[in-house]
Order: structure tokens, then sequence, then C-alpha cells
């Protein structure tokens, strides 16, 4: 994969908003791949099991109760079916700053705050002697993670099966087991479309 084109990535995932849940719907940020084709299998069960293919993904089965469109790229349907990755910012590797203190690490943290004061202006000023290797080392940093984040896209993921209902509001379409895709190939990130998706 590029590395610029893996920072940009990272980047843009870094600036999505964390799911909010608001007026009976949920705005879930996410990583999208299109539904291309569902058929469906012949099965004596009583649930159906559906074979869906998506791009970028790996053919998969999903087991559902519910009855779906049936589809393909020779017979295109006007709504819209996604395989979602809900986006977990715990992938970027950022320190979570969240967690709150307790008040002995306070404490321990004022004594510590009052120490450094004193030797505050000569660290100051011994640290603004090489600004540039101060840059170079965060832009390492930026894409060692970035890079760190293309392995985890290869890797196995819980997905969300959506249905499009109105322009910009999906539905969850409830399967009997977890969703387990995986994508076809993770250097190809021009095909991750990254969006907010409100989820009825």
């Amino acid at each position: 994969v590029p590395v610029d084109s893996a920072s940009n990535l990272y980047n843009l995932l870094k600036n999505m908003n964390a799911p909010l849940f608001a007026n009976c719907r949920l705005r879930l940020p996410c990583i999208a791949f299109r539904v291309t084709e569902v058929k469906r299998r012949r099965d004596v069960a009583s649930h159906s099991t559906y074979r869906v293919k998506a791009d970028g993904l790996r053919d998969l089965l999903i087991a559902t109760d519910k009855t779906l469109i049936q589809f393909s790229r020779a017979r295109p349907t006007q709504q819209a079916f996604f395989l979602v990755r809900p986006w977990d910012r715990r992938l970027l590797g950022l320190p979570d700053f969240s967690e709150q203190l307790t008040s002995a690490d306070e404490g321990e943290n004022v004594r510590d705050w009052s120490e450094s004061q004193s030797g505050l202006d000569d660290t100051d000023e011994s640290s603004s002697d090489s600004p540039g290797e101060e840059e170079l080392s965060i832009d390492s940093d930026v894409h060692s993670r970035s890079l760190r984040l293309m392995v985890h896209f290869g890797q196995a993921f819980s997905a969300l099966l959506v249905a499009q209902q109105r322009v910009g509001e999906y539905k969850r379409v409830a399967s009997d087991h977890n969703i387990i895709a995986q994508m076809k190939d993770p250097a190809s990130i021009d095909i991750m479309s990254i969006r907010t998706l409100d989820i009825l």
C-alpha cells in the first residue's frame, strides 16, 4: 500500500465522529461495501440462506428469516444494500484521554508538575533546538499507525447487512449468526466507502 494513501485514509478515519443515537435512529460511522448480488440457496431449513457478493469483499453466506430481494449485476435492483464495518476508533492506536485519574494519582501528578516547573525553561530551550527532528518523529509515528491500520483491514471482521429504506436511511437486516466478512485485498483502499449511515 502506498504510504501516502494509507496516511490519507488514516487521517480521514481519525476525523470521523463517534456513533450517535438520537431521534430513534443511529448515526453510524462505518466503512461500507456495496452489495452487488444476493441469491437464495435451496435449503430445507425454515430460515433462508443467501449467497452475498459485495465490492471488495470475499463472497459469504447469510442466514436469515427475512425474505431478501434477489439481484445481481445483470439484474440490478433500485434498493441499495451494504455490508458495513462499524468504525472502531481503537484501531487507530491513539491514546485514550477519557479515563479519569484517581485522587491519589491527581495528587502525585500535581507534585510531579510542581517539581518539573523549576527546569521548564531549560527543557523548552533544549527541545527547541531540533524542531525538524520532532516533526520527523511525528510523521514516522503516523505512517507506522497507518500501516498497522491496513494490517487490521486484512483481518476478518463482524459486519452488518443494511438495506436502504428511503434516501439516506437504512435498516439492519437481522441474521441468524454473526456475519463474518473479509476484504479480498486490503491494499485496494480505493474501494472503501467511508461514510456515516442513518440506521432506523
